[in-house]
């Protein structure tokens, strides 16, 4: 897994590529306990270059998004391929997450 970080004033937008599974998702982990160090808690994550990402790995994903949002922040996704859409849908995630077409989408939500 591969991992883009682009930062706006209070934005961050993380480009994932490659396939997520648990190693990985530690490494994710750790980059994002260091933006709650930061007071960085609004999230983009973008999933354009993910081939696969494991049904572990979506869970904490929701769970750390809960974080985020007791932080007064939040998690959002974009770029879902149809294949990984289908897995955040099958462990029932998908609904949880707001998932948008782009990451300009995304962050003018945070913005608004």
């Amino acid at each position: 897994m591969a991992v883009a970080l682009n930062n706006t004033e209070s934005i961050t937008v993380l480009r994932l590529a490659g396939e997520i599974g648990s190693s990985e998702m530690d490494a994710l982990l750790g980059v994002m306990n260091d933006m709650v160090l930061t007071n960085r808690s609004e999230v983009v994550l973008n999933f354009s270059h993910v081939s696969h990402i494991s049904l572990n790995v979506i869970s904490v994903l929701a769970e750390r998004k809960q974080r985020f949002q007791a932080l007064g922040g939040d998690i959002k996704l974009v770029g879902l391929a149809p294949y990984v859409a289908n897995l955040f849908k099958l462990v029932g995630a998908y609904s949880f997450f707001d998932v948008l077409a782009s990451e300009d989408e995304a962050v003018n939500r945070f913005e608004s």
